[in-house]
């Protein structure tokens, strides 16, 4: 797994952010029957409105945690 956080975030509020996603779980149904995460999660956090978007990084998830703006 590998976490981008951009936009000068506060590492604690974009890992619990990211923390909150991984904990609903995988969502939706991709090719071959495999397991995603939600494509993007908003909150709004201390730091402003805060979107937790993934992507596939290699074989692994990629979490993207940037202020909406």
């Amino acid at each position: 797994m590998k976490i981008d956080i951009k936009d000068d975030i506060p590492p604690v509020i974009a890992l619990e952010c990211v923390k909150q996603v991984v904990a609903e779980g995988k969502v939706s149904t991709g090719e071959k029957g495999k397991k995603y995460y939600c494509w993007a999660t908003s909150f709004q956090t201390s730091a402003g409105k805060i979107m937790v978007a993934t992507r596939q990084y290699r074989k692994d998830d990629c979490f993207i945690v940037y202020i909406i703006k």
